[in-house]
């Protein structure tokens, strides 16, 4: 793992989008704010780097082709029991957020406000 300037550990992001430049901006976007972040376009490629390495948090698009974001929350959650995890939608009134809220799945608009998401970060696992 990246040790910061300040030797604290990084925090290590999995950030899983279909669309390949939401998930390059976020990787920008969060790397710019000191996280290390792995993004991934498709939830097999997410579920596969999940086996091999630990994530502090993860930010998954809500609608993706073949699973949906929050069913990947889920499972992703099996596999790293209490992983902080935010939702990307840009349908506000899809059915599946009231359950991924339940679940304190923390869900965010698109287009994202950076400063929140950090906020909501550093909230959940500091850095």
């Amino acid at each position: 793992m990246n040790d910061g300037e300040d030797g604290k550990r990084a925090r290590r992001l999995l950030v899983v989008d279909d669309d390949r430049e939401v998930g390059l901006m976020l990787q920008r976007a969060l790397g710019r704010r000191g996280f290390v972040v792995d993004a991934c376009s498709s939830p097999d490629e997410a579920l596969g780097r999940a086996a091999t390495t630990t994530y502090d948090a993860a930010i998954v698009d809500l609608v993706m082709p073949g699973r949906d974001g929050a069913h990947l929350a889920g499972e992703l959650r099996a596999h790293l029991p209490g992983l902080p995890i935010a939702l990307l939608t840009g349908y506000s009134h899809s059915p599946l957020l009231a359950g991924a809220e339940r679940s304190g799945i923390k869900v965010f608009a698109k287009p994202v406000v950076i400063h929140e998401m950090v906020d909501f970060l550093q909230a959940e696992i500091g850095g």
